[in-house]
Formats: structure tokens, sequence, C-alpha cells
């Protein structure tokens, strides 16, 4: 627990890349779209059913409507997101949903392995290891197998 009082907030940080104009989709009060720095959705650390489950594989899962309402607010489709913190890859599942595409970093492999099977689970599609051609079902046997020697 740690503190006396539970955060009820997380920062997003937007950043765009070169000299365009910064992409606004939504408007102040444009298509009854209001914004403020105040959203309210619910999360997967809320004590509810299956909240073990969705926490199973990494400790703060966003929820995946958050990042896609952010990533519409402030890119168009096709564009690229970058998101340097990976974690449980809620962002390349919201780029997909949202027909952007995602580039992910994430210094602890055992969260690549969770984005993979997140990003596979939700589209149906396969990973593919660049360097090597492999489906990830493989390289994750190979893991498990090195591990086990």
């Amino acid at each position: 627990m740690g503190s006396f009082y539970r955060s009820q907030h997380e920062m997003i940080f937007v950043f765009k890349h070169g000299e365009a104009a910064h992409t606004n989709t939504f408007g102040l009060g444009e298509k009854g779209r209001f914004r403020s720095n105040l959203w309210t959705y619910p999360g997967r650390n809320t004590f509810r059913k299956n909240r073990e489950e969705d926490l199973e594989n990494h400790p703060t899962v966003k929820p995946t409507a958050l990042v896609s309402d952010a990533i519409k607010d402030v890119s168009r489709r096709g564009e690229i997101i970058l998101d340097p913190f990976a974690g449980s890859g809620t962002t390349m599942i919201a780029a997909e949903k949202t027909k952007r595409i995602a580039r992910l970093i994430e210094l602890k492999p055992a969260y690549c392995d969770v984005v993979c099977r997140r990003f596979t689970k939700y589209t149906g599609k396969p990973a593919i290891l660049a360097a090597t051609g492999q489906p990830f079902e493989q390289v994750e046997a190979d893991r498990l197998t090195a591990v086990q020697a």
C-alpha cells in the first residue's frame, strides 16, 4: 500500500517530432467532445472480478479505451505512435484499434513477451521476431527451454 492516500491519477505525456503543426482531432467543443486534464476510465487495478487475471503478467495495465482516446486526440490514421515504456502493450493494442502504427520500446524481455501475447490474443495475428522470422510461440518455447537447461 505504501501511502496514507491512494493516488488517483497518472500523467500522460504527448510529444511530436519535427516542425509540422500540432494535430488536434477533436477541437475545443467540436463534435460534442470537451476534454479536460482529468479523464475517468474503469481501471485494471480496481478491485473487481477478474482483476488478478488482468494483472497477472504486469502490475500496471492501462485501460485500452483511455490510450485509444489519447491517440485519437493527437494523431491521424496511419501515423506512428511511439511508446518508450511498452509495459503490457496497451499502446500497441490501442494503435491497432485506431488504425495507427505502434513502435514500442521495453527493457524487460518478460514484458515484451506479455506485449506479444496480448497483441496476438487481441488481433489473432501471429507475432514474428523480425531478426529471425520465427513465430513468437517458437521464440517463447526456446527461451523456456534455455531457462530450464
